[in-house]
């Protein structure tokens, strides 16, 4: 079938919302940015400036949003017909995004349902091409779906310690049970896969797969060994590639009641550290972007809301988020 192609429309960009410090000496609630057309961002890359493409969980549609408003996205592209679903419930859980260079990888969780039912359709990895035209930029879908990530990984013997077999059987909110959440692209062109879960005694598990591109064209995958971050017993809800570190978003596993906290990260042999950022704890935030602006002096954060139940149409919000001065990235690092 022809690749469907998503034209988009030249915007700009200049919202910010930031937490500020009350004369009292306590932290004011962050207040975000709504924006209507779904509730569960769970992954967001910037195309460019003014445009930022967001995908859900609950549905697989990639929406393009104006990251300076609240009016519902640009437009959007359902990826269902290319991705050869089956069954009825047809959603990929969409979890994860990378990009690098004009190519963006997606990912789905590859876990099982709230009730610990196998679903097939989570079970993806894929890419769509980010071509500039006069009308603007536009999608297209590159390679071939991969659907068999997670078993290349369970028979993987330099991940053997992870036990992923063990945790891909449980629900992924149960204590060990399975979720990939984040996807970031690396120095060389291959990307780290997060999980929320399973912890590997008590460290949040990173994983590098070294050929992308291959993998689309189906080819196996190759792993690298797995990498083990010390997050206070949280697991990665998000990740993202700054040019010169990663920026991580940590998040309650298995259930778990510990918040949101934001760590850098300069990569293996370096311990990451937690970003002093007030105001996030309660906030579900579970994606994270920069603009395409060097140095990076800030952050787009997209917040899970689909467990509000607000009347009206569903939406996320967005906060934009200074980096400390300390934590902005070096471009000649």
């Amino acid at each position: 079938m022809a690749s469907p192609l998503l034209f988009l429309a030249l915007l700009s960009a200049g919202f910010a919302v930031m937490a500020e410090a009350t004369s009292s000496g306590t932290t004011a609630p962050l207040t975000g940015n709504p924006h209507p057309g779904m509730s569960g961002a769970s992954a967001a890359i910037f195309l460019d400036a003014g445009r930022v493409v967001v995908a859900s969980d609950e549905d697989n549609r990639l929406r393009v949003y104006d990251p300076s408003t609240s009016q519902p996205p640009i437009t959007a592209w359902d990826a269902s017909p290319w991705l050869r679903l089956s069954g009825r419930n047809l959603e990929c859980d969409l979890e994860g995004a990378a990009r690098v260079g004009h190519r963006i990888y997606w990912i789905g969780s590859h876990g099982r349902n709230k009730d610990g039912k196998y679903r097939p359709n989570r079970h993806r990895f894929f890419a769509t091409e980010v071509e500039e035209t006069p009308q603007g930029p536009r999608l297209r879908s590159v390679g071939t779906p991969c659907f068999s990530l997670l078993e290349a990984m369970q028979a993987d013997p330099k991940l053997a310690a992870l036990h992923l077999d063990d945790a891909a059987a449980l629900a992924p909110d149960s204590k060990g049970g399975l979720s990939i959440e984040a996807l970031a692209a690396r120095p060389d062109g291959s990307l780290w896969i997060g999980f929320r879960g399973p912890l590997a005694k008590g460290k949040a598990i990173l994983v590098p797969l070294l050929n992308p591109d291959a993998v689309l064209e189906g080819r196996p995958p190759s792993f690298g060994s797995p990498t083990r971050l010390d997050l206070g017993g949280r697991g990665l809800r998000d990740m993202t590639w700054t040019g010169s570190e990663w920026i991580l978003v940590a998040g309650a596993t298995s259930g778990g009641q510990k918040g949101t906290r934001l760590f850098r990260w300069s990569g293996q042999g370096s311990t990451p550290r937690a970003l002093d950022l007030p105001g996030l704890k309660d906030l579900h935030i579970e994606a994270v972007a920069v603009p395409p602006e060097q140095p990076v002096r800030r952050l787009f954060l997209c917040s899970d809301d689909s467990h509000r139940n607000s009347p009206g149409t569903p939406s996320f919000h967005s906060y934009w988020i200074d980096l400390p001065v300390s934590a902005q990235a070096d471009p000649g690092r």
